[in-house]
């Protein structure tokens, strides 16, 4: 049995749902939008979130002016991590060193006895 410590690496795969809230004052949207009823369909076409979309559909412009607009605000960030809460997530080893989850390095010999 050759001296020396083995490194495995433990990677959890779990799923995090990422809520961001923004605060935008609404003087802001009407400038940028020119109305905060605009700036409302146009989000109401960017999920499933608010039900039916509401007014016309948003050009291409639009969609990026919103993109734009909502990157340029801070926001606050709640992470949800369902999976570690509910104990429903995979887990997997490696070998430090190995680019393969599960991937047994080559000069490991499985079948060797660890306690001799």
């Amino acid at each position: 049995m050759k001296g020396g410590n083995m490194k495995i690496v433990r990677t959890e795969h779990h799923q995090v749902n990422s809520e961001f809230t923004y605060d935008i004052p609404e003087e802001d949207i009407a400038e940028v939008f020119g109305s905060v009823t605009r700036f409302e369909e146009i989000l109401s076409h960017n999920g499933d979130s608010f039900g039916a979309s509401r007014g016309d559909e948003p050009t291409d412009e639009e969609l990026d002016t919103f993109d734009e607009f909502i990157e340029s605000y801070d926001y606050e960030r709640y992470d949800d991590w369902w999976t570690e809460r509910k104990g429903g997530y995979d887990v997997s080893y490696k070998l430090e060193g190995s680019d393969d989850e599960n991937d047994i390095d080559d000069d490991y010999d499985s079948d060797r006895e660890l306690l001799n």
